[in-house]
């Protein structure tokens, strides 16, 4: 089956469209969906630079903080020598003494040559329980007779916390710090705590309830050639959600050693130790006038707690927090936060997080989103914006495209109807005239009996009226189609023009072999229009059915009367119409059979000049399939009240 010509011409715009309109729209939709989780990577990447940069800041903040402690420390010693110049006097008596000038909550102690204790004495320790304690947990540390794990910070009065490659670095000046606990059980405890931190599993394996010192202890005792310089690194307490590469590896590097080693080429500093799963601090001086003297002090993590809320407070927001700031413990358990008395749903799970350092390992700088989906939420958000603009904007074009296709395609098809239209007309008028003018020559050139003439005449006039409806047809839908043409609208009898018209025609349809029959309602039919338009009409309807009968030669008028509107169907027994086709007969060219092909003659134009007419006057065509075969069409126009 040959495809219409325009079906090659539609499939060219419809490629067109998809190449030019529809594909660089999506593409361009989709670099814009991308873009916007690009922006959304961005945001959340900002965002966790300048909480990271907030948290190094709190973390700073601690750090000097311990400065400032171990600063009011040095002080205190100082003015303590400077009062009592006996150094060797005071250092017997400095737990009892450094009370009177530092109100810190501490225990003093003093280290002689040889790592003998001078501070505090038996006699102290048995009347104190404090001061047995601290004798007990830490007396073999302090006289040196067993190293210990701890996480020493060394320097003058004001310097700040070494790095890990500085440690490292001095740390390699010291033969004697390499010196590794070497007993069995600690040498197995420690190859399976490291094979567990390397496995999926090493969160579990070190528990926050677990003490540092015991993680670190084991793991030192593992024999190394270069233990301080590569120690196995361990998790992190806490997971910061936003990290890359090693970031939940703790930085923190711990030192197997003695203390004489760690305070012999020192004037000052600082020890962390964990004993008995809490965190100590040491802090120790060794004054210019008595270089063979160590006086110190231990201060539990745990008595600075009042100090963290006030240095907390310092990062505080104004307005409803969009962060919280935490100061976790070397358990992952907050032991200050801002805004105060804030919680979190996950204490271990901070949006970022830094290290304190060795000052107070495993200590973290903690900040967490006060709303935890805020981010998420607002990256979905943005992506559904995104999506259902671009989802729009590629509907909105599919539905312009199809729009335009559409119309498209009904041009093309009204073009190809003008075609088959001027096709359509050049036979329909060389028909008529080809019969008038062989009538006319047979006339002309013989003489004819007086009954072939009547009847040659009656051909030509019929021929004559059908080519006189055809011109006409086609002047009048241009003129409508251009508005031109003007009704001249008078009151009158429509029974009269229906009569004329009806007589005119039946004798003609009766001599053509039909059967004709007139129902018509009791006269008159009183209407306001023009009487040439409504009689053309009915002269439309009655040549669609003779033109579309069929062996069944009948046709009959219906007249009648209906609520103030008179309606008049013109009923056959043709063809009728195909199915679908009931609205597009009345456009314009259009032809469900078409007469090269069917054989039927017509131009396209009788349905559509005497429906334009007949809205015109008020009125409507409309088409129904008659019962038992054919068609009925059937139009209607308001009576005048007048």
């Amino acid at each position: 089956m040959r495809r219409p010509a325009y079906y090659e011409l539609m499939k060219k715009s419809v490629w067109i469209f998809l190449l030019i309109v529809l594909l660089p729209a999506v593409v361009l939709g989709w670099l814009a969906l991308r873009s916007a989780d690009e922006q959304r990577f961005i945001l959340e990447r900002r965002t966790a630079e300048l909480f990271q940069t907030e948290a190094d800041a709190v973390a700073a903040s601690v750090r000097e903080e311990i400065i400032l402690e171990r600063q009011g420390f040095s002080e205190a010693v100082r003015r303590l020598l400077a009062d009592r110049p006996d150094a060797e006097k005071l250092a017997r008596d400095f737990s009892n003494t450094l009370p009177e000038v530092w109100k810190r909550k501490a225990i003093g102690f003093a280290v002689g040559p040889g790592g003998k204790i001078l501070a505090p004495s038996p006699a102290t320790a048995a009347a104190n329980k404090e001061a047995a304690k601290f004798l007990w947990e830490n007396g073999t540390f302090l006289c040196s007779t067993q190293a210990a794990v701890v996480y020493p910070v060394a320097g003058k009065t004001g310097t700040a916390q070494r790095s890990k490659s500085d440690f490292n670095n001095s740390a390699q000046t010291m033969p004697d710090m390499k010196r590794i606990v070497s007993q069995a059980p600690m040498k197995a405890k420690a190859q399976e705590l490291v094979a567990t931190a390397k496995s999926e599993s090493a969160d579990k394996a070190l528990d926050a309830t677990q003490a540092p010192e015991q993680q670190y202890q084991s793991r030192a005792s593992a024999p190394s050639d270069n233990a301080l310089a590569q120690q196995e690194q361990v998790l992190r307490l806490v997971r910061p959600q936003e990290v890359e590469g090693d970031a939940q590896w703790s930085t923190i590097v711990p030192a197997t050693a003695e203390f004489a080693e760690l305070t012999k080429d020192g004037d000052e500093g600082m020890i962390a130790r964990f004993v008995q799963n809490k965190l100590d601090l040491i802090f120790w001086l060794r004054p210019p006038e008595a270089r063979t003297l160590i006086f110190g002090c231990l201060i539990e993590a745990s008595s600075l707690r009042e100090e963290w809320p006030a240095l907390l407070a310092n990062h505080t927001t104004t307005g409803e927090p969009e962060r919280i700031i935490a100061l976790l413990d070397d358990k992952a358990r907050p032991v200050a936060t801002t805004p105060a008395g804030a919680t979190a749903l996950d204490w271990k799970s901070p949006f970022v997080a830094s290290e304190i350092g060795e000052m107070i390992p495993h200590w973290e700088a903690a900040i967490y989103l006060a709303r935890p989906t805020a981010l998420a939420d607002s990256a979905r958000g943005l992506h559904r914006t995104f999506a259902f603009l671009v989802a729009g904007a590629v509907a909105l074009i599919a539905l312009g495209g199809w729009l335009v296709a559409a119309d498209v395609r009904r041009q093309l098809a009204l073009a190809q109807q003008k075609t088959d239209f001027v096709s359509n007309v050049s036979h329909e008028l060389k028909t008529p005239l080809t019969s008038i003018r062989m009538f006319a020559e047979l006339m002309h050139d013989r003489p004819q009996p007086l009954e072939k003439q009547n009847q040659y005449l009656r051909i030509i006039t019929v021929e004559s009226e059908r080519l006189t409806r055809l011109i006409n047809n086609v002047l009048d839908f241009a003129k409508l189609g251009r508005n031109q043409r003007h009704f001249e609208k008078k009151p009158f009898d429509l029974h009269e023009l229906i009569s004329r018209v009806w007589e005119s025609h039946e004798m003609h349809l009766r001599d053509a072999g039909f059967s004709t029959e007139w129902k018509a309602a009791p006269a008159p039919y009183p209407v306001n229009g023009d009487e040439d338009a409504l009689a053309q009409i009915l002269v439309n309807l009655l040549s669609n059915a003779e033109k579309y009968s069929t062996e069944r030669k009948e046709i009959q008028l219906h007249t009648w009367i209906e609520e103030g509107v008179l309606k008049a169907s013109v009923l056959d027994r043709g063809s009728g119409v195909p199915t679908g086709d009931a609205r597009k007969i009345f456009e314009a060219f259009y032809r469900a059979h078409d007469s090269l092909s069917s054989g039927i003659q017509g131009s396209g134009l009788g349905l559509t000049l005497a429906r334009q007419i007949a809205i015109a006057h008020g009125g409507e065509i409309i088409y129904e399939p008659r019962e038992g075969g054919g068609s009925r069409f059937t139009f209607s126009i308001p009576l005048s009240t007048e």
